[in-house]
C-alpha cells in the first residue's frame, strides 16, 4: 500500500494545524466555561451552590478517563479515524447538552461531553509528533501546547462573557459548528505515515502502562502533570471564593484579573527553542519552578496586595505554560513510537485527574486564609519541580 512521506503532506500541514489548533481551544474550552458561572448554573440546573463544582468534576473525571481509552485505541486504528469519530460524537452529545434542563441529566450530559472530548487532545498531540518535518513537529505541540492551555483562561472569559449573557446552552452552539467543521478536514486529508500496532487484544495494550511507570523519567512528567491543573483550576475558582469582594472593591471584575494573565499563556511558542538549547528535562523543571515562585509571591501578596498578587499570577500561569510542552517532550524523547500513544494518554489522565480534584480542594479551603491556600499550592509544585530536577531520563524506554 503506498504511504505518504511528510513532504507530500507538507503543503497541507499549515492550514490543518491552525485548524486543530482551533478546535483543541474548543474543546478544552469545554471544561473551564462553568468556572466564573457556577452560581448561575447551580441557579439554572437546580443544583445546591456547593455541588455547583459537580459540573467541573463530572467532565474532568470523564475526560481523564477517555484519555485511557481513544489514545491506545489511536495505536490500533490510527490517529485521524479517531479524532473524526470522536468529533462527531461530542458534536452530537453537546447538542443534546444544550437541551437538558435537570440536575441528573445536566451532570450525566456533562460526564458524556468529557469522555468524548477525550477523543482529541491526546491523539492531536501523537498525531502532530507524528506528522511532518522534525521542524513542523515540534511547533505542533507547541502550538497545541499553546491552545490546550490558553483554554484553561479563554473559555473562562468565554463562559464570562457569553454563557453568562446568554445562558450555557447557547455558549455551546459555536463549538459544535468547529468540531463538526474540523471532523470534515481531517477526514478530508490525506493519509500519513502512521505506525499502528499489531491486532492484539485490546486490553493487553494497558500492561504497558506497568513498564511506563518502572521508567524513572516519566515517573518525573505524571506527578507534576498530576500537581499542574489541579492547581490551575484551584487558584482560579480560590480568587472567585476569597478574592472576589476584595477585587470589587478595587474596581476589578472577575474577567480582568483572568484576562490580565492571557499573554502568558503563548510562552508554549519559546518551547522549541528552549528545548534545543536546554532540553526537555530542564525546560520543564524550570517551567515548574516559576510556577511555584509565582504561587509563593501569590502568598506573599495576598488579600492586601492585589496588584501585586495580580502580577504574581501572571508568572505562575507562565511558568504553567512553560512546564507542559516541557513535560510532553520529555515524554516524546523517552518512549517508543509503539507507546507513545499510551503514554501521551496516560500523561493527559493524569493531569485532568488533578483538575477534577481542583474544585474540590478549593471548597475545602473556604475556611482558610487565602494565603495559606495559595502556599500550600507553592508547595506542591515547589515538591514536583525538585523531583523533577533528578534526571531519569533514558532515551527510548518504555518499549
Amino acid at each position: 500500500m503506498h504511504r505518504s512521506t511528510p513532504e507530500m503532506i507538507q503543503p497541507h500541514t499549515t492550514s490543518l494545524l491552525m485548524q486543530m489548533v482551533f478546535c483543541a481551544l474548543a474543546v478544552v474550552s469545554l471544561l473551564y466555561i462553568p468556572v466564573p458561572i457556577l452560581p448561575l448554573l447551580a441557579t439554572a440546573y437546580q443544583l445546591p451552590q456547593e455541588q455547583a463544582g459537580l459540573a467541573l468534576s463530572a467532565f474532568a473525571f470523564a475526560y481523564a478517563t477517555g484519555f485511557m481509552v481513544f489514545g491506545p485505541l489511536s495505536d490500533r486504528l490510527g490517529r485521524r479515524a479517531v479524532m473524526v469519530g470522536g468529533l462527531v460524537l461530542l458534536a452530537v452529545i453537546t447538542l443534546g447538552l444544550a437541551w437538558v434542563a435537570t440536575p441528573g441529566l445536566f451532570i450525566a450530559g456533562r460526564a458524556l461531553q468529557g469522555f468524548a472530548a477525550a477523543s482529541f487532545p491526546p491523539v492531536a498531540l501523537a498525531y502532530l509528533s507524528e506528522r511532518g518535518t522534525p521542524k513542523q513537529r515540534v511547533w505542533g505541540v507547541a502550538w497545541m501546547s499553546t491552545a490546550f492551555l490558553s483554554a484553561g483562561l479563554l473559555g473562562q472569559i468565554y463562559g464570562s462573557v457569553v454563557a453568562s449573557r446568554w445562558g450555557f446552552s447557547w455558549a455551546l452552539i459555536p463549538l459544535i459548528v468547529v468540531y463538526a467543521l474540523t471532523a470534515l478536514r481531517l477526514a478530508a486529508a490525506p493519509e500519513s505515515n502512521e505506525t499502528r500496532r499489531p491486532q492484539s487484544p485490546f486490553w493487553e495494550g494497558y500492561r504497558q502502562i506497568f513498564t511506563l511507570l518502572g521508567n524513572p523519567a516519566l515517573r518525573r512528567v505524571y506527578l507534576p502533570a498530576l500537581l499542574l491543573l489541579m492547581s490551575f483550576v484551584t487558584f482560579y475558582i480560590g480568587l472567585d471564593i476569597h478574592l472576589g469582594t476584595a477585587f470589587e472593591g478595587h474596581g476589578i471584575n472577575g474577567l480582568q484579573a483572568r484576562g490580565l494573565a492571557l499573554p502568558a499563556f503563548f510562552a508554549p511558542l519559546l518551547a522549541p527553542r528552549l528545548i534545543r538549547l536546554w532540553g526537555p528535562h530542564r525546560v520543564a523543571t524550570a517551567g515548574l519552578t516559576l510556577a511555584a515562585i509565582g504561587l509563593a509571591l501569590c502568598a506573599g501578596a495576598g488579600e492586601k496586595r492585589i496588584t501585586l498578587l495580580l502580577a504574581a499570577s501572571v508568572i505562575y500561569v507562565a511558568g504553567v505554560a512553560i512546564s507542559v510542552p516541557g513535560l510532553i517532550a520529555r515524554i516524546a524523547a523517552t518512549t517508543s513510537p509503539e507507546v507513545r500513544g499510551l503514554a501521551v494518554s496516560f500523561y493527559t489522565f493524569v493531569l485532568f485527574i488533578g483538575a477534577s480534584l481542583g474544585p474540590w480542594l478549593a471548597n475545602s479551603s473556604r475556611a482558610w486564609p487565602v494565603e495559606s491556600l495559595f502556599l500550600l499550592l507553592a508547595t506542591g509544585l515547589g515538591a514536583t519541580a525538585i523531583f523533577s530536577a533528578v534526571r531519569g531520563d533514558k532515551p527510548h524506554c518504555a518499549r
